[in-house]
């Protein structure tokens, strides 16, 4: 095997690398704060550049890495396609501006402490759960995430932190019990935890001798864990809770990357592995169509409930947390519409990409803005708040871009998620027409919802006269050129929506090829 063949085969594992050595060097580096923040810095400087090389390293076909040369599906595997790297960029990105924001907001003991190996420890685990490709260690790696976050969330030890990592921890252990036995019931069903394998096997049930009412039932105790890590209603009240009382780069990594994990396994799970083995019961029911209609009362419920929420709130963070309820809500409702529709399944799966990087970006731009107010005013409550655009020009610009990017206003570059949800209905066949018409009315409703809620924090929070409290007030230049940057992201995003449209299209079709997958991972040499 030649050098740059050994490099190429060994590449999937890179970003992997990265993360663990600069989490462990951070950690050992304590005792110089300087020292601590250059290793996190070119760190993940490196991580980006072996993300984006990655990224087009897999335009034409997934990179494959067997651990111990073990070959699938009997050693532990992991895939590097389109769909995963792309999340794995944006997970990267939202990392860097977490980190340049905190390096000037957490405290220097803290920093100098833990932080910094925390962070890298948290990438390390969402990196593990974006290329693994077994279910078993997508459970580890999520525990992985799960406990990084945790400490994170109660940084500070408020007592107002406890009570919400505790909340957090506590959901979340009895989603991931949930989870591992799910696990360990398709693993008895179907003999094998390699997600290619799965899906080859559930092609040929009679053949492995596969119950698929098994699997269909531990396939949808599955889906209720993904839903309670994604936020989805009834199962988001942890949500407003702990992005309140967590420190802002934190929620802003919750809601940007660590959400998105969740969604990542849910897609991977529902439509890489189990299409090729969407055998029906009686009636006609099979794991999709469950799937689909579930997801859609939830997304559909999720919308319309975080959207009325949000109008109510006077606290930014709870009105951001109600807000990222509503907009997972419009990630996953396109979701269900490709869960029922096999024809419009490739277009569903553009939309819900668009809207995820969409709301990476927003959403972690507007946790760090509220950051910044908290920071420099003393209060996250709208009410103490008013003339924030002609105190904040930089910050409100920001603010403004990133809460109607998700509202879906043109040019910027949530305009093409929503207007991608907006065609879906209209390449459904006459006989769903049920679904398309609820669809859009769906999708009219929560976008009026947005708008109204989007106005709501403009204009009590940014308009008018410029209050006391605000006029006392400095907000740091650095952080304001931070939240610049994504807000720069998301105008180049939309303007230039070309440029990134092969690249979301190519993410989107590897998402559903399970058949490539499957020839990825299982006949890998």
């Amino acid at each position: 095997m030649s050098t740059s063949t050994a490099i190429v085969s060994h590449s999937p594992v890179l970003p992997l690398l990265i993360a663990l050595l600069t989490a462990c060097l951070t950690l050992l580096s304590r005792r110089s704060l300087k020292l601590t923040i250059s290793l996190s810095l070119l760190g993940t400087c490196a991580y980006i550049a072996s993300a984006v090389s990655l990224l087009f390293s897999v335009q034409h076909g997934p990179l494959v890495y067997q651990f111990s040369a073990w070959p699938a599906p009997y050693g532990i595997s992991f895939v590097a396609d389109s769909f995963a790297l792309l999340l794995l960029c944006i997970t990267a990105i939202v990392t860097a501006g977490v980190l340049l924001y905190s390096i000037t907001t957490i405290d220097e003991s803290k920093q100098k402490f833990s932080y910094h190996s925390l962070l890298h420890f948290m990438l390390f685990g969402a990196t593990g759960a974006l290329l693994t490709g077994d279910l078993f260690n997508l459970f580890v790696w999520f525990e992985v995430t799960l406990m990084t976050s945790y400490v994170l969330v109660t940084f500070y030890s408020t007592s107002k932190q406890t009570k919400a990592g505790m909340t957090y921890v506590i959901l979340n252990l009895i989603g991931g019990a949930f989870m591992l036995i799910s696990i360990g019931g398709i693993y008895a069903t179907t003999g094998t935890l390699n997600l290619a394998d799965l899906s080859h096997r559930l092609s040929q049930p009679d053949l492995y001798n596969i119950s698929m009412p098994s699997v269909i039932l531990f396939s949808m105790i599955l889906f209720v864990v993904f839903a309670l890590k994604s936020g989805l209603v009834p199962l988001h009240f942890w949500v407003p809770l702990v992005y309140q009382a967590a420190p802002s780069p934190i929620s802003a990594l919750l809601s940007g990357v660590v959400k998105k994990v969740g969604l990542y396994a849910m897609i991977r799970i529902f439509f890489t592995v189990f299409p090729s083995g969407d055998s029906t019961l009686p009636g006609e029911l099979s794991i999709l169509t469950i799937f689909g209609i579930s997801l859609f009362i939830l997304s559909a419920t999720s919308i319309i409930f975080g959207g009325i929420s949000a109008l109510s709130q006077d606290n930014i963070d709870n009105l951001l947390a109600y807000s990222s309820i509503s907009q997972m809500g419009f990630i996953m409702l396109p979701l269900s519409l490709a869960a029922l529709f096999p024809s419009i399944r490739q277009m569903a799966l553009i939309a819900t990409i668009i809207l995820t990087l969409n709301h990476s970006l927003a959403k972690a731009s507007l946790f760090l803005a509220s950051g910044c107010i908290k920071n420099a005013i003393g209060s996250a409550n709208l009410s103490d708040l008013g003339g924030l655009s002609r105190h904040s020009p930089i910050l409100s610009i920001s603010v403004f871009v990133s809460i109607f990017s998700l509202v879906g206003i043109p040019p910027i570059f949530g305009f093409f998620g929503k207007l991608h949800l907006l065609i879906l209905p209209l390449n459904t066949e006459p006989i769903q027409t049920m679904y398309s018409g609820l669809f859009i009315l769906i999708l009219l409703v929560g976008t009026v919802l947005s708008f109204l809620y989007a106005i709501h924090l403009w204009n009590t929070g940014f308009w008018g006269e410029i209050s006391s409290t605000v006029s006392d007030s400095t907000i740091p230049v650095q952080n304001q050129y931070i939240l610049l940057f994504f807000t720069l992201m998301l105008i180049s995003l939309g303007v230039g929506f070309e440029s990134i449209s092969p690249l979301i299209e190519s993410a989107s079709r590897s998402a559903i090829d399970s058949s490539g997958y499957i020839e990825a991972v299982l006949y890998h040499r």
